[in-house]
């Protein structure tokens, strides 16, 4: 499409080029003039060509920002314009011939695509030509030497605790076969858990007057009797 203005007569395109690379002045150019050519043109068509009007469309919105900023230089300030002209003509271009594929494709009855399937790898190892076994072995002696070291980690041995329950049934299954013992000889002396817990036997025992604790003097053995 051509517009004829009185500061240019040429193509619309060319009239934008024109106008970005700032040898035509923009507050020069009446859009309203622009735009009223390209409807008369459009009413001299038979049939409104789809393609064209979008190219009006894109052209005419650069000139409206462009004009805007002209107008309004401390309002609108300099930015990125993005894809040229002719680069987003050119996307436009190539979305409307992948639609018409597609609408031929969807009155066709073909609604629905299939994705070929990928070439299939083979399984297992797949050596090079060049492979060698024995420069597989030194390259994995490489490998493993330059692994860090495993850290032993420390190992914590977990014994089994007896409960305070069963400590006292096996003093009182001690007292029932002999009278009296002492109270080292059934308490585990390197063994905290088996000190406390043997206590706590006895003291429950001596609550519910089962024994009697007798010591001779300040820590001398205790002597456990059946009471």
């Amino acid at each position: 499409m051509k517009v004829h203005l009185t500061q240019f007569d040429g193509p619309l395109d060319l009239l934008l080029s024109l106008l970005q690379e700032k040898k035509l002045a923009i507050s020069e150019i009446a859009i309203s003039e622009v735009t009223d050519q390209f409807l008369n043109y459009v009413e001299q068509l038979d049939e409104g060509d789809p393609e064209e009007m979008a190219d009006f469309l894109v052209i005419a919105t650069r000139l409206l920002l462009m004009k805007s900023r002209a107008l309004l230089p401390l309002l609108m300030p300099d930015e990125d314009d993005g894809p040229s002209l002719e680069e987003q003509l050119r996307v436009y271009k190539a979305f409307v011939e992948v639609s018409k594929h597609v609408n031929t494709a969807w009155e066709s009855g073909l609604h629905a695509s299939f994705r070929h399937e990928p070439p299939r790898q083979a399984e297992g190892f797949s050596p090079p030509d060049n492979f060698v076994k024995g420069t597989l072995y030194e390259s994995m002696v490489h490998l493993i030497k330059r692994l860090a070291p495993a850290k032993a980690l420390p190992q914590i041995r977990i014994e089994k605790t007896v409960s305070v329950k069963e400590r006292i049934q096996q003093l009182r299954a001690l007292l029932a076969s002999k009278k009296s013992f002492r109270l080292s000889d059934v308490l585990d002396k390197k063994n905290k858990s088996d000190l406390i817990v043997g206590f706590l036997a006895l003291l429950e025992l001596v609550k519910q007057r089962h024994v009697l604790l007798k010591q001779t003097s300040a820590f001398a053995d205790i002597t456990v009797t059946k009471q």
